[in-house]
């Protein structure tokens, strides 16, 4: 068993070391390439963290090594072209504007940002929730991505060394192996990793809750939420879990609800517009639900955004109803429904529950980490009929593997006792 889990670790680094190769997606077939070599070294991540259950011997060197190794690997590779937005956001915050009511070509700025040309919707003004624009503003501008990826690469070293305090590495090493994880803050440069590390904090906090000096705990969950909302609103479906799990100290949740609400007033952020915290509101993509009944009862020619959040929020918050008894639970489904309903789904999205579905051991959704970098086929536009537009081959390539593994996962669970 040991040297399967060999083969399947070096393999995993090998593939995840040759993505470099296939970075430059202004080059038509790159994108196919990339998502070919990632796929195979999701699978790869897959066998390794399967078998590293029976490695006990240097384990805790193992796991660091492998996640540290992952993470420099992907340090070459091209970032994403929204960091030249951060960039471009912080840019105008710093020249005493605001960046929900200047975009970057306004004449004002645009002689000060830097790689004009690439930051994308450069004629829009910013659809970054609060916390994300503060953010922005701290860091320098600099032509590079590097820093940023330092930045939010250690945000997600961070959360892995918290999971570690609520997990066994065995466990754990399902979230800090994941190559989506390594690719998306490390590599693509997104912020998304302040997120997860802000979750994992929540998550850390409520059970810690139970012990001696609950008020330090319940405002340490309530400042986390409130973290997280800040940086995309969406989280907000993690209140009413929260809530049950904080029982009669639920007043500290107050302050979940009022960092966000304060950010939010003092730069004017259309909290309506933006529940994702992205421009997300602008147009549809890669939804896992929604064009299941527009592509048959209410066609969506436009791909037009549609209010589905309202939906969203009203299912996440009675599926936090649903499980008053059971908060933990509650935390998993609510943010998993929000994924599902959500009206747009970017790989990196996934990212956000994947702390959160380690601790609860729901493996099927780090099946979908690796199935969603069929995302980036995107970049081939020559793929699909109507640019940007999901064809049913690629929702099947992203959500049958899922429902496979979902269904032998609940297969050996029910077995299990008989067979026993």
């Amino acid at each position: 068993m040991k040297l399967r889990f060999w083969i399947a670790i070096v393999a995993q680094l090998v593939l995840f070391a040759s993505l470099s190769l296939f970075d430059d997606w202004t080059l038509e077939w790159m994108p196919v390439y990339f998502v070919a070599c990632a796929i195979l070294c999701g699978l790869a991540y897959l066998f390794a963290a399967t078998e590293f259950v029976a490695i006990n011997k240097n384990a805790a060197s193992i796991f660091w090594l492998a996640t540290i190794a992952l993470r420099l690997l992907a340090l070459p590779l091209a970032p994403g072209n929204e960091v030249w937005r951060f960039q471009a956001d912080g840019m105008i915050q710093r020249a005493g504007f605001n960046p929900y009511q200047v975009a970057p070509t306004d004449p004002r700025v645009a002689g000060k940002v830097l790689e004009l040309a690439r930051v994308p919707r450069n004629d829009e003004p910013a659809a970054f929730a609060p916390a994300a624009e503060v953010l922005f503003r701290a860091i320098p501008a600099t032509n590079s991505a590097l820093l940023y990826k330092v930045i939010f690469g250690a945000a997600d070293l961070l959360a892995v060394a918290l999971l570690l305090r609520l997990l066994d590495k065995q466990t754990a090493v399902w979230f800090a192996w994941n190559p989506l994880v390594a690719y998306s803050f490390f590599g693509a440069a997104h912020f998304d990793s302040i997120l997860l590390l802000a979750i994992v904090a929540l998550i850390f906090f409520l059970e810690r809750f139970d012990q001696k000096a609950r008020w330090k705990f319940a405002l340490g969950a309530a400042v986390a939420l409130g973290l997280a909302t800040a940086f995309r609103p969406v989280c907000i479906v993690l209140l009413i879990p929260s809530f049950f799990a904080l029982r009669r100290y639920f007043i500290a949740l107050a302050a979940a609800i009022a960092l966000p609400a304060l950010l939010g007033c003092a730069f004017r952020f259309p909290f309506a517009q933006n529940l994702f915290g992205e421009f997300g509101h602008v147009s549809r993509l890669n939804d896992l639900f929604w064009w299941l009944i527009e592509d048959t009862i209410l066609p969506n020619w436009h791909q037009q955004y549609y209010r589905y959040d309202i939906i969203l929020l009203i299912v996440s918050a009675l599926i936090g109803l649903l499980f008053m008894r059971n908060w933990r639970r509650g935390m998993l489904w609510s943010l998993g429904a929000s994924l599902i309903l959500a009206p747009i789904l970017n790989a990196w999205y996934i990212t956000w529950i994947l702390p959160v579905a380690t601790w609860r051991r729901a493996f099927a959704w780090h099946f979908l980490g690796v199935t969603i970098f069929a995302y980036y086929l995107f970049y081939n536009e020559r793929l699909f009929a109507l640019p940007w537009h999901a064809e049913p081959w690629l929702r099947g390539m992203i959500v049958l593997p899922v429902l496979f593994a979902m269904t032998v996962m609940f297969t050996q669970r029910y077995q299990a006792p008989k067979d026993g």
